[in-house]
């Protein structure tokens, strides 16, 4: 819906001015309330740079424009009508479509602030104002202020999520799973295009049909933002739960360290029948996710004020991380989950990289600022085995390695008791009905599966000779390395690896992809390891991070971090089925209890954790909450606000390694 503003003028001129008087300047413009967070009482500060305008007023004549950041000094100008000022054919216009058309750039010049693109009429003079509407926007429903600083030893308190897919969405071609984190034209544009991604009835979410329910067959409710009726849900696999504004609850609730996993998967790339127009290059993949990671940041920046000022800080030592918690903001760290890293994939036997593939890989992923990595994900590759998983997703993973490798799995009786998954096989001819669901698996699909033993089995390739190079060379580039999703076999090799070489490792999501023997966790600690438990509902959560502690080296602080695996095909703690009985009850306080929480509302959703379970990601906070209330859950969240510091030194040892 457009219309043409009254009283503008056709110009023949390349630059659209929008001027805000210079008292702007001076003075401030009016502030309105954020509309990604608490409403706090403050002074408009005088505005003396284009980056510091988000959320403040103007006035065109009768008409009031809030002042929507897209990224650092550029804005859309929002009116109380709900549509946008724009720009098209040096016309002034209102539309409530977003786009380029609807963006403008801010500078400061002579005294003077000016809004800009690059065609169009200038626009009579903007004046300081009061009364606008907010864009719409997620809320944090968080009163208070969360906590910053370290105690009297220097150690940062709070928790770190080391297994977080924000980036999830770039993943298989980008039409696997549906939103955003961000999106500069807003929550609309980044949870509000379900239909176009899956589907008008979701039909069209093949893989998120076939991981939750065996059948690629399926529809859901495609109802994004504003209403929310058919997602997010806890049990979701191809849905955003990770919005911007949802992670920001979470940091309120204490969340300090954020391990970002960039993912992707060649061969769920390849097999996807419809794709956005991304590689299915893991490499190229990566580096993709890694320039929307900085885009965020920026992002976050913009809304916050300026450059450096949002609470969202990706950072590249432990002591920056420190630096960057001791503010009191989130400290972000890029890692990789990638199932062919450098490029190492295999087929039919041969490794398709070299040494010099693997020297050059970690010296440029290091440069554009990763910090930890899986040798292995889903697949067997040139340098390990991968550890088996089981159900619907073990027997996708299963087509997808004879995809990528041109083999199967093999499987073994496993090395110790109680380990390994049942792996089992589909007949032919189901084969070939998903193979039409997923055509370029049809010639794979004709030649059908292998059978396998019943019982417990194991992936018995181990690491290889250019897996322990590469692991010899991330040792030497200090680079944090990543042991769930490899064999056990191959885990067990790295670990001897490390240990000669007195090396800390990682397990960031601990029982994914293969379950960790006693003496494995044991040695993990004694190295200087650190792990994270997967999260669950509330009592059961607490007994995994408890249990954690038998496995401690007493010689070092201990702390017990959560891996959620948000956005990484997984779902997210329902519902505690006695929550009717013993709701959690809102509001509620955080650890520290200096922020109050109520239930979040998105659009014209109310989340609450007692029926919705952890639906999207803000809902953290609402799960910490409801362990605190379970037995043993205090003790739980002094272990879980340690894991921050613990984990920071875990990344100390190896960056200090020689």
């Amino acid at each position: 819906m457009q219309e043409r503003l009254p009283g503008s003028r056709r110009v023949a001129v390349a630059v659209v001015c929008v001027v805000v008087a210079a008292l702007a300047l001076a003075g401030g413009i009016a502030a309105g309330r954020p509309a990604s967070g608490p409403a706090r009482a403050t002074t408009p500060a005088p505005v003396t740079s284009p980056n510091a305008l988000s959320g403040r007023c103007v006035a065109l004549g009768a008409q009031r424009f809030y002042l929507k950041a897209t990224g650092l000094g550029t804005y859309m100008l929002y009116g109380r009508d709900g549509r946008l000022l724009a720009a098209r054919h040096k016309t002034l216009i209102r539309t409530k479509t977003v786009g380029p058309a609807t963006e403008w750039k801010a500078a400061v010049n002579r005294g003077k602030l000016t809004f800009t693109r690059a065609a169009g009429p200038t626009v009579a003079k903007l004046t300081p104002a009061s009364g606008c509407k907010p864009f719409p926007e997620a809320q944090v429903d968080a009163t208070g202020h969360t906590f910053k600083g370290t105690n009297g030893a220097g150690a940062v308190f709070g928790f770190v999520d080391d297994h977080l897919h924000i980036t999830a969405n770039m993943r298989g071609g980008g039409l696997v799973i549906s939103g955003e984190p961000f999106d500069r034209f807003g929550i609309a544009a980044a949870l509000g295009q379900d239909a176009k991604v899956h589907g008008a009835n979701g039909a069209l979410d093949v893989t998120g049909n076939l991981l939750s329910n065996g059948n690629p067959v399926g529809t859901h409710d495609t109802h994004g933002w504003p209403t929310f009726k058919g997602w997010p849900t806890f049990n979701t696999q191809t849905h955003q739960q990770t919005y911007y504004v949802w992670l920001q609850r979470a940091w309120e609730a204490g969340e300090r360290l954020v391990v970002a996993q960039t993912v992707d998967d060649q061969a769920l790339c390849q097999v996807e029948p419809r794709k956005r127009g991304h590689s299915c290059d893991e490499t190229a993949s990566i580096v993709a996710q890694i320039h929307t990671l900085r885009q965020m940041q920026d992002y976050i920046d913009a809304q916050s004020g300026g450059s450096g000022r949002g609470w969202f800080r990706l950072v590249y030592s432990p002591a920056q991380a420190r630096r960057v918690i001791a503010q009191g903001k989130l400290a972000v760290l890029i890692g990789i989950e990638s199932s062919d890293l450098f490029g190492c994939s295999e087929l039919r036997g041969n490794p398709q990289c070299t040494r010099s593939d693997i020297v050059r890989g970690i010296r440029d992923y290091k440069r554009l600022g990763v910090r930890g990595m899986f040798v292995a994900h889903w697949f067997n590759n040139a340098l390990s085995g991968a550890a088996l998983e089981e159900g619907d997703k073990g027997i996708f993973i299963n087509l997808l390695n004879r995809f990528q490798t041109g083999s199967y799995f093999n499987t073994a009786a496993c090395p110790g008791q109680d380990r390994g998954v049942p792996v089992v096989s589909l007949p032919t001819s189901v084969l070939v009905a998903l193979s039409k669901f997923f055509p370029a698996t049809k010639k794979i699909a004709a030649q059908g599966m292998p059978t396998y033993p019943s019982g417990l089995r194991c992936n018995p390739r181990g690491l290889t000779a250019l897996g322990r190079f590469a692991i010899e060379q991330m040792i030497k580039a200090h680079m944090l390395i990543e042991v769930d999703h490899l064999s056990q076999k191959a885990r067990d090799t790295v670990l001897s690896i490390a240990a000669k070489a007195h090396y800390p490792l990682i397990s960031s999501h601990n029982g994914t992809g293969g379950e960790w023997s006693p003496a494995e966790l044991l040695e993990l600690y004694r190295l200087g390891g650190f792990a994270a438990v997967t999260p669950t509902e509330a009592p059961e959560l607490a007994t995994k991070i408890l249990a954690m502690a038998k496995y401690r080296d007493r010689s070092r602080n201990f702390g017990v971090g959560i891996g959620t695996d948000t956005g990484g095909l997984s779902s997210l703690p329902g519902p505690r089925a006695d929550a009717a009985q013993h709701p959690l009850r809102y509001p509620f306080k955080s650890y520290d209890g200096k922020v109050t929480f109520t239930r979040e509302v998105t659009g014209t959703r109310t989340f609450d954790l007692n029926t919705d379970g952890v639906a999207q990601y803000g809902l953290m906070a609402d799960l910490l909450a409801d362990m605190q209330q379970q037995p043993g859950g205090r003790q739980a969240l002094a272990l879980l606000f340690r894991s921050a510091e613990a984990y920071l030194e875990t990344w100390q040892r190896a960056f200090a390694h020689r």
